[in-house]
């Protein structure tokens, strides 16, 4: 369940955040003069035994190299640019455009963005308009290069967001419908390239088997939070496929929309403080992509922990644990359920 805003109310960009927490903040401790910002956010970090990773992969096949060198293919996200690297292996060459820790919903792409895509044999997008600005870099390079879009005929879950009127476009929280993506990636390569026919297909295959690993787990290791503790509180509506498949509820978001653009209103801030209190939840969930200050806040207001290091819209940095997408999903699952316990 989002925190709803209404059209008639103040809204505030983020540069006007620091002003309302400091409202709502003087409020609260007016009511109860135990909440005082000085004593501090809880800042939460994992237990200190967290089992590690949740499963090891057995390497993918390697398969036959390109005889005219790697396939020059230009993707539009960090993780797509994993799962094509996983189906190509040494026959492509992957090109990320969004950076480690960006977000796509406002990344600008810059010149060399444009010459990434003008020297690809294929191009790979997300979709879901997520990757919008996508559509204006493929124009301007002037490509003939094939584009694909990953998520195409991956079912998605409703949205009321008129901006993502296909549905929430957070989809690769659910590692079944990532299998979808991976046989599209696949395809796509395969069109491009037939010769690498049978080693795109041998390590689709064996890389969706990781996928069902992954999945069964996460299950495993969330089967160990009582059911009444798997309550979410996010800085932008971007779990709600975890949720779905995990068994967890999204009670509230910072950011009322599945864009991290969307503004804050007063009441949505007032509001989730109490209903934080309510539902008695004992985190809440920042991001790598965006600045977790309006959380921490929050966070402080509402005497609950802060994990301000959750990946959700982009990889994490090489050596983060999370520069993966298998690596992404184990480490949101370990940080989410130790936050939980």
């Amino acid at each position: 369940m989002q925190q709803g805003t209404e059209h008639h109310h103040r809204v505030l960009t983020r540069s006007g955040w620091a002003a309302l927490v400091a409202l709502v903040a003087l409020v609260l401790a007016l009511a109860d003069p135990a909440v005082s910002a000085a004593e501090g956010t809880p800042k939460a970090s994992p237990a200190a035994d967290t089992g590690g990773l949740l499963l090891q992969l057995e390497p993918l096949p390697e398969g036959d190299p390109r005889p005219d060198g790697p396939l020059r293919v230009a993707v539009t996200m960090g993780i797509v640019a994993d799962l094509v690297r996983q189906v190509g292996g040494q026959r492509v060459a992957v090109t990320n455009i969004l950076p480690a820790n960006a977000d796509p919903h406002d990344f600008e792409p810059a010149p060399r963005d444009v010459v990434a895509i003008e020297d690809a044999e294929a191009v790979i997008t997300y979709g879901l308009h997520l990757d919008e600005w996508a559509e204006d870099l493929v124009a301007n390079s002037g490509t003939d290069a094939p584009v694909f879009v990953v998520t195409e005929g991956v079912q998605t879950l409703t949205s009321d967001d008129e901006e993502f009127e296909e549905g929430d476009p957070h989809a690769w929280f659910d590692p079944v419908r990532v299998q979808t993506m991976v046989a599209n990636i696949a395809r796509g390569l395969t069109e491009v390239d037939p010769g690498g026919a049978a080693t795109y297909g041998a390590r689709a295959e064996a890389y969706q088997g990781q996928l069902a690993a992954l999945d069964t787990a996460i299950k495993e290791r969330v089967v160990t939070l009582p059911v009444e503790r798997r309550k979410l509180v996010t800085n932008h509506d971007a779990l709600s496929y975890f949720a779905d498949r995990y068994g967890f509820e999204v009670v509230g978001t910072v950011i009322p929309s599945l864009d991290t653009r969307a503004e804050v209103s007063a009441r949505d801030v007032a509001g989730l403080v109490e209903l934080i209190d309510r539902e008695g939840v004992p985190a809440i969930f920042a991001e790598n992509t965006s600045s977790p200050g309006l959380a921490q806040e929050l966070a402080t207001q509402a005497g609950v922990a802060i994990i301000d290091d959750l990946y959700t819209d982009s990889l994490g940095e090489p050596g983060s644990g999370a520069d993966t997408y298998i690596g992404l999903m184990q480490t949101d699952t370990v940080l989410i359920v130790e936050a939980l316990r």
